[in-house]
């Protein structure tokens, strides 16, 4: 590597033969002058991801919960409500993860956690139905504590 500066962006790059090229900023979409990293302009797939399993999770854990109430008992229902519970805030949560900030993500990591932790407590009760919950609760775990899901979170937003 040399010492040179690159050209100005006004200036036409002819480079010599024999010499590497350099990518300037003009080339290279990834960086500017003095912008530093670009802030993700489209949801990144693993909080895309997060938000489809906390929706399938809480879509399943009524639809079960309402066939409880009418096959077995209304106890029974409620009860499968009342363990989900943590699973049934953050999905409404997921509804905004494309305009809030790193709060929500924090707060969804904490309630499915938690959600983590009640499956466990069922999965030792010998309740095999809390394991799709605790399962899809690890995902979101590790789906939100992604680098991709912190930076979409952290990103600057204009406010309007």
């Amino acid at each position: 590597m040399s010492d040179q500066l690159p050209p100005p962006p006004h200036a036409p790059h002819h480079p010599q033969a024999g010499l590497p090229t350099y990518p300037g900023p003009a080339q290279d979409p990834g960086c500017g002058y003095g912008y530093g990293p670009q802030a993700p302009q489209r949801m990144p797939g693993v909080v895309r991801a997060a938000q489809i399993i906390t929706w399938v999770l809480a879509g399943l854990t009524v639809l079960g919960s309402a066939l409880a109430v009418a096959v077995v008992n209304p106890e029974t229902g409620g009860a499968a409500l009342g363990v989900n519970l943590c699973l049934l805030v953050t999905a409404g949560m997921a509804f905004r993860f494309g305009g809030v900030g790193n709060g929500i993500r924090v707060t969804c990591i904490v309630l499915m956690s938690v959600q983590i932790a009640l499956g466990l407590g069922g999965a030792a009760n010998g309740n095999p139905v809390g394991l799709l919950p605790l399962l899809g609760a690890i995902a979101v775990v590790i789906l939100l504590s992604q680098g991709a899901a912190g930076a979409w979170f952290k990103r600057p937003r204009a406010h309007g």
